[in-house]
Parts: C-alpha cells; structure tokens; sequence
C-alpha cells in the first residue's frame, strides 16, 4: 500500500517570526535624528552664507518632527526616551538653528540688539519645550505657539526674499517680528492642535481641499506657505470672534 506524504506547515514560533526579529522601537528614533540633522545641516548652511539651503533644511527638520510622533504611536513605541529626545532635537532645530540663521540673514547689523533679540528666541524655545515635557496633554490646544511653527515664522520674511538678507529697511521690522513670536512661544494663548478634527463624515471635501492645496505649492510654494503660516498665527482671534457670536445668552448657539 502507498502512503501520501501529506507536508504540513509548521507554525514560526516568535523567535523565527521576521516581523518579531525587526525592533520597531527604532523608527520613530530614526525620524527623530533626521530632525536633528536638518537643524544641524541648517546651522552649517548658514555659516556658509547658503541660506536658502538652511531654510529647507529647517523645513525638512519639520516634516520629520511631524512625523515621528506618529509614527511611534502606530508602531506603538512610544517612550519616556523618545520623548526626551524628541524635545532635544527640537530645541536644535528649530530654537538654536532659526535663531542663528536670521542673525546671519541681517539682525547682526543691528548689533548688541541683534545678538539679544536672537537669543530671546533661542531661550524662549527652549523654556517651550522643557514647559510642555511637564504639562499634562492637551488633545485640543497648545499653550503657546508651537515651537516649529514659530521656527518657520521667522524664516519666512528670508523664504520671501529667495534666501538672501533682507534689506536693511526691514531689519529691525523682521528682529521686532522675531521678538514677539519669542514672546508668542511661552505665553498662554491657545492654538489649536486640529488633533480633534475628523474628515471621515465628508471625505470627498478633505480630498478637494487637499488637492487645492497641493496645487497652490505647486504654483506658489513661497506664498501658500506664508498664508499658511499667518492663518495659524491667527487662529486664536478668529476662534474667540467665532465663539463670540455663536454663543447665545441661555448657552444655545
């Protein structure tokens, strides 16, 4: 009598599973040094005088600190370490490394008020940071402008201006701006974290908002990015006229 030899998979035990053999642990970490090697590749840009460099290189440290985060939630390795790290590389990239490419970029004509107001920025970074490692979370607001959006303010009048110095007309206008974004990042005005904000109910809008977006970088990169950046700025006012004249006096709206 013949017998069939019937082969049957045997299951992978942890130790062979590939997907158990890859830590996952280090893929926000990689994303989070990226960030730094932006900010640090922006300090070394500027110190050559290769500013419109410096501020891409700023801009990309943002998309990775945007990214990090995430990621480390969906590969659920999120860590005290990781955190920590998270607010080292920030206070590089974008409180030391912005702040030293505006000086370069024209505050240093204005002298010891140039070097004050460029570590104002720098100090009030990093006082951003060490404030929201200890506050408990927020899901809806920040308090205080986040520390990369303020990065990017700073170096946009620059963007604007395809990466050279600016004229000497609007230095101290562009110091006074850097001054009050400083003073923005450790005050208590509440920006929206849009964390809360769901698409899902009208998805066929999100695309369609999406795609016109997509397509004014497209046509204005510069441009789009400032009128981003100013609505942002501008959120807190809009949102309490809003909330003024929605409410009505018996809390209907």
């Amino acid at each position: 009598m013949r017998h069939t030899r019937v082969n049957v998979p045997r299951p992978r035990t942890p130790l062979q599973s590939p997907l158990r053999r890859v830590p996952r642990s280090w893929l926000p970490g990689a994303f989070t040094i990226g960030n730094l090697l932006g900010g640090y590749a922006a300090i070394l840009a500027g110190a050559e005088q290769r500013y419109y460099l410096a501020i891409l290189c700023i801009f990309a440290a943002a998309v990775f600190d945007a990214l990090d985060g995430r990621i480390a939630r969906l590969a659920r390795a999120t860590s005290e370490l990781g955190g920590q790290l998270d607010s080292l590389c920030d206070a590089v990239s974008f409180a030391v490394a912005p702040s030293i490419l505006v000086f370069h970029m024209g505050i240093n004509s204005l002298g010891r008020v140039g070097y004050a107001v460029c570590f104002l920025f720098a100090a009030c970074g990093v006082i951003r940071l060490a404030r929201f490692n200890v506050m408990p979370s927020d899901h809806h607001y920040f308090l205080g402008l986040p520390i990369p959006f303020a990065a990017a303010t700073i170096i946009t009048p620059a963007l604007l201006n395809d990466g050279q110095p600016l004229p000497a007309a609007l230095v101290p206008w562009h110091a006074g701006l850097v001054a009050v974004i400083a003073v923005l990042m450790v005050s208590r005005v509440r920006f929206r974290t849009f964390k809360d904000v769901s698409f899902s109910a009208r998805p066929y809008r999100m695309l369609a908002t999406w795609a016109a977006v997509l397509a004014g970088f497209v046509a204005f990169a510069e441009k789009m990015l400032s009128l981003l950046i100013l609505a942002y700025l501008l959120s807190p006012v809009l949102y309490a006229v809003q909330e003024r004249f929605t409410k009505r006096p018996g809390g209907h709206a």
